[in-house]
Order: structure tokens, then C-alpha cells, then sequence
């Protein structure tokens, strides 16, 4: 096969990895743009960085204004806190996403490498862990949008109008804000906030899904290396009449090849230990939010708010799970590296090559993890003791407010 024709099914099996994750984030401008991209192109980036910026801060600000100087409530400040909190986390994820666009683009080139030089059998093994990601980013995507977008439009709108004591008609919005300088329920700044709210909504719920595809891109991919890494080491002996010239060619092979995963899987973890950090710690105050949120629903007979608020629950847990899913597939394509690496049949090979399975085994046995800030690992472990942190918060809260 010609390099041309090489390059150019790399770039069409990119675009089918990339096919969901490229229009969620390009939305938002968190998509790397080419290096090569003209003046005006990298102006309307960061012009789109400006506009994303303040409609998350146009939510924060007004939102914990309103909570803490107007509602009194303890019950509802908390539910208040929800969307502020969550639009909080979400402005933490994309700033990680803005500032790591070098290393988002270095893994992108990365994975289109190995898409040129991968054989028709390493091609099969990328496009199944692609179309694996391309699921993730589906489901994803239906839940949180499907849950997002009702939590912003449709339960403000089923909610209906307040009548205060002194006759004042108050209308709900998404994420109650508190103004000092104009009066956010008159017309037209009632439908403006409104759009506003349910536009920076989009953006929140775009940055969950585009963060969780970008993760399990980049580690499902690199899930495949490893599997075509144990696939090198098992053909290391595989026959017993290989001349000493090849015996030292594929181990020189196996030690390149586990020498760029490593570098491959150090340039992910710049992306993904940050990222992981924000869903672990927003995620469990989420939950437990969501917790408390549905649990005041169900006192009120609300079955719409009820319904919402149950699929926000399965979505933010989901995407929680899926971080911690990947990074247990990791661990345990790791694991098996480490054990192919220590029972292949070393006996079939000359003593001094034997030696030099010393150091496979060696870097074998000292795997890199996805890891929340260096703090803990993404496993599925990780996940319970998540849900168990949320639910014991949510208790909590539940006996004191």
C-alpha cells in the first residue's frame, strides 16, 4: 500500500473515531484548532473562549448572589447550589481542556501515526477500541443532554409563576440569579437570561460529554497498543527455527514499541489526571446534590422534577463510571502485558537473548495508571467508593438541613 493511501485511510479512520467527540467540542471551541490554521481562524477561537467565560460567569456570580443575599431557605439554597456548582466544575473542565490543546493535539498525532504505520491487523484492533469510544461518547451524550437540557427548559417551564405576599410575580429560571443594577424578571431580560441560562447549559453539559470522549479516545487507544504489545510479545517465540538476526530485531521491536506506549500514555495523563481530579471531587458533590434535589421533590409530589432529576442522577453517574471504567480496562490491558511478559516461552530462545526479556518484564511490572491528580487511581474500585462518599454526604445533609 502506498504512503499516500496509507495517509489517507489514517486520516478517514481518525474521522470515524472522532466522528461525535470533534462536533461537541468543536461547539464550544475546546477542540484543538490545526497548527496551521490562519489568524483570523485563532481569532474567532479565542473570541469563542471570551463569549464561553461569560456565560459561565454569568451564571456563578448572579446564582451565588441571589442564594446567599435573598434565599433564606436552607433546603433551597441547597438545591440552588446545584447548577452553580455544576457550571463551576464544568468552567474547571474546560479551562484544562483550553490550556492542554498542545498536548490534546500531540495525542491526536500520535493516534494518526499509528493509524499510518498499523498493519491490517493493528488497524482491526484501533477500529474496534474506536468504535467503543464512539458509544461511550453516544450514550454520553443522550443521557446528558436528555437530562441537561429538561432540567433547563422544561422544569422551569412546568414549574409555573410565584405570586409573592406583596403581589409580585416572580417567573423561574433555569439557575435563580440576583442582580443589583436591573430587574432580571421585567421583560425582554426575563427571555435574554433565559436563553442565556439554557445556552450556558448546553456549554456544561457539552464539556461533561466532550470530556468523557476525549478520555476514553485516548484511553481506549491506548488500550489497543497494549493489546498489540502482548500480540509482539507471544510472537517472540512463536517459532523455533527464527535465525538470531530476527530473535534480536523483535526484541528490539517489543522494547521500542513498549518505550512509545509509555511516552504515549505520559502525554495522556497531562489531559486526563485533572480532568478525572474535577469529576471525582464535582462528581461526588453532584450526586449528593442530586440526592438531596430529588429527595425534596418527592416530598413535593413533583413527578416532573422527579423524572429529571432521576436521569441527571443516571447521567452524572454514568460519566463518572465510564472514567473509572477506562481506567480499569487500562489496568487490567497492564496486567496482562505483565503477565505475557513473565510466561512466554523464554526457554526457546538463545541464553544471552533470554536475558534481554529482563527488561520487558522490568518495565512491564511498573505500568502508568489514570489517576485523579495523583491522588487516587480510576478504577472501578474508585467508583464505589465514590457512590458510598455521595450517599454518606447525602445522610448527612439530610439530618442536619
Amino acid at each position: 500500500m502506498t504512503k499516500m493511501s496509507r495517509n489517507a485511510r489514517a486520516e478517514e479512520d481518525l474521522k470515524y473515531a472522532t466522528g461525535f467527540l470533534k462536533p461537541i467540542l468543536g461547539s464550544i471551541g475546546a477542540w484543538p484548532a490545526p497548527p496551521d490554521s490562519s489568524s483570523f481562524v485563532r481569532f474567532l477561537r479565542r473570541a469563542e473562549h471570551v463569549c464561553t467565560y461569560f456565560l459561565f460567569f454569568l451564571t456563578i456570580v448572579p446564582g451565588l448572589s441571589y442564594t446567599f443575599l435573598k434565599e433564606r431557605d436552607g433546603k433551597v439554597r441547597l438545591k440552588f447550589m446545584l447548577p452553580i456548582f455544576n457550571t463551576c466544575v464544568q468552567f474547571c473542565k474546560y479551562s484544562i481542556l483550553v490550556y492542554r490543546a498542545k498536548n490534546i493535539q500531540n495525542g491526536l498525532n500520535m493516534i494518526r501515526n499509528d493509524w499510518i504505520e498499523a498493519s491490517e491487523e493493528n488497524r482491526l484492533i484501533f477500529r474496534s477500541k474506536a468504535k467503543l469510544g464512539r458509544r461511550v461518547v453516544l450514550i454520553a451524550g443522550a443521557t446528558i443532554y436528555g437530562g441537561g437540557l429538561c432540567y433547563r427548559t422544561i422544569l422551569p417551564y412546568l414549574t409555573g409563576t410565584v405570586v409573592t405576599a406583596n403581589n409580585v410575580t416572580i417567573r423561574p429560571l433555569p439557575c435563580s440569579v440576583y442582580f443589583v443594577f436591573f430587574n432580571e424578571q421585567q421583560t425582554p431580560n426575563y427571555e435574554i437570561l433565559f436563553i442565556l441560562q439554557a445556552i450556558t447549559g448546553f456549554i456544561a453539559y457539552s464539556v461533561i460529554c466532550g470530556t468523557c470522549g476525549i478520555c476514553a479516545l485516548f484511553v481506549f487507544h491506548a488500550c489497543s497498543m497494549l493489546k498489540i504489545l502482548v500480540n509482539k510479545i507471544n510472537a517472540l517465540t512463536d517459532k523455533t527455527d527464527m535465525t538470531e538476526a530476527l530473535v534480536h530485531r523483535k526484541i528490539a521491536d517489543i522494547v521500542e514499541y513498549q518505550t512509545k506506549i509509555k511516552g504515549y500514555l505520559k502525554n495522556i495523563e497531562t489531559i486526563t489526571e485533572y480532568v478525572c481530579l474535577a469529576d471525582v471531587i464535582g462528581g461526588t458533590v453532584l450526586v449528593c446534590l442530586l440526592y438531596y434535589c430529588l429527595l425534596l421533590e418527592l416530598e413535593n409530589n413533583n413527578t416532573t422534577g422527579v423524572v429529571v432529576y432521576i436521569t441527571l442522577q443516571i447521567s452524572y453517574s454514568f460519566c463518572i463510571f465510564i472514567l473509572c471504567y477506562i481506567g480499569q480496562l487500562l489496568i487490567d490491558e497492564n496486567y496482562v502485558v505483565g503477565l505475557s511478559s513473565c510466561t512466554v516461552n523464554w526457554y526457546r530462545l538463545p541464553m544471552r537473548h533470554a536475558r534481554s526479556l529482563i527488561l520487558i518484564i522490568a518495565m512491564s511490572n511498573y505500568p502508568i495508571k489514570i489517576t485523579a491528580g495523583k491522588m487516587c487511581e480510576m478504577s472501578l474500585a474508585t467508583f464505589t467508593d465514590v457512590m458510598k462518599v455521595a450517599v454518606g454526604y447525602f445522610n448527612i445533609l439530610r439530618k442536619v438541613i
